[in-house]
């Protein structure tokens, strides 16, 4: 009978402490609309000397709005608001709550809006995925790998006002090793070279097809000087190395949010904004070939003996098209060509000396 009267006396204490409310107020960028939503979330508290700890635990700072693939929604762009609590308007509030015998009070809270917020892309015309660009990285140098990672984020979040061309080595800034880049396997002219930044063309080419994808006129694109196994399929490719650059406008009615992210191995661009065209292409075409030049063998007495590279892989030269059709909402009609020349190219080997 004790031991009933005892958790009987737990229980009742328990619950003599208010809970904490918060009321939390949400909105999505979904089908082109902002929707708003509210609810509250409960917090259990044996006593005041809990509340410390629970406004640490919810404290946060705003994060930017951003775009995910919902199930059934598709593509909605959602954000979260910043929380700052002032401990002693907590405690406050807890004890009006405790004297005056309610179960519950309400968390008072200092909202912080993110930059930008869902509204912010709203207003500016960031609606839903406008052109998505992908590549494959899978058998890259680890070095090669963190090059495109640090040149990817350099772009993720960056928005492109409407009637403005977007230059990508402007927005890249100085691939140097004091800006984070490593040495990785690059290709110069003629040759494949180890230097710094190798993999940032790699970032190019995927920009590059969410751009042409999303039907956006071209300014400025170089193919590279060879078929690159990475960026299949070929005549889709881009290539950057000061002056050379890539270029594209955005005419759309809005912005353009430029979002990054690699899956596994796969680099991923997308833009999102106003879609007000419709985009197919054909191809690759290849026109004509030519058989790839005979294999090299570079020696480097600095490697361990044994060692054994392959650094570049055997391609055909080849003229290669890809035709666009873009058709906008307001009936125009646009058709372009986008030509690709190749040279035949030989595979190498890096050897150490022999064993």
């Amino acid at each position: 009978m004790q031991n009933w009267v005892a958790l009987f006396l737990l229980s009742t204490l328990a619950w003599a402490a208010p809970q904490a409310v918060l009321v939390v107020h949400e909105e999505v960028l979904e089908e082109g609309r902002v929707v708003k939503y509210v609810g509250t979330q409960r917090y259990l508290l044996q006593d005041e000397g809990q509340l410390e700890q629970l406004i640490q635990n919810l404290s946060r700072p705003p994060r930017p709005a951003r775009f995910i693939l919902d199930a059934q929604k598709g593509w909605i762009a959602v954000q979260k608001l910043g929380y700052r609590f002032d401990a002693e308007a907590v405690r406050k509030a807890y004890r009006a709550a405790l004297e005056a015998g309610k179960r519950e009070f309400v968390l008072p809270v200092k909202v912080e809006q993110p930059k930008p917020s869902v509204q912010d892309l709203w207003q500016q015309g960031i609606l839903g995925l406008v052109g998505e660009g992908r590549t494959n990285f899978a058998g890259s140098l680890p070095s090669r790998i963190h090059n495109i990672r640090l040149a990817s984020s350099r772009f993720d979040g960056l928005q492109i006002p409407p009637g403005t061309v977007f230059s990508f080595n402007r927005a890249l800034g100085p691939v140097t090793p004091a800006a984070g880049y490593q040495k990785a396997w690059v290709i110069r002219g003629d040759q494949t070279v180890w230097d710094v930044g190798g993999g940032v063309c790699q970032v190019c080419t995927t920009l590059f097809r969410a751009a042409y994808f999303g039907g956006l006129p071209i300014v400025e694109r170089h193919p590279h000087s060879y078929q690159v196994g990475y960026y299949k399929p070929t005549g889709l490719d881009a290539t950057t190395a000061p002056p050379k650059d890539l270029r594209f406008k955005n005419d759309t009615p809005g912005h353009l949010l430029i979002q990054t992210s690699i899956q596994g191995e796969n680099l991923i661009f997308r833009l999102f904004g106003s879609k007000d065209r419709e985009v197919s292409w054909r191809g690759p075409v290849i026109l004509w070939r030519t058989p790839p030049l005979p294999t090299r063998y570079v020696y480097d007495a600095s490697l361990p003996a044994g060692y054994r590279q392959q650094i570049d892989f055997a391609a055909e030269g080849a003229l290669v098209r890809v035709y666009r059709t873009v058709r906008l909402q307001s009936g125009e009609l646009r058709q372009d060509v986008l030509e690709s020349r190749y040279k035949a190219w030989g595979a190498v080997y890096l050897l150490g000396p022999r064993r």
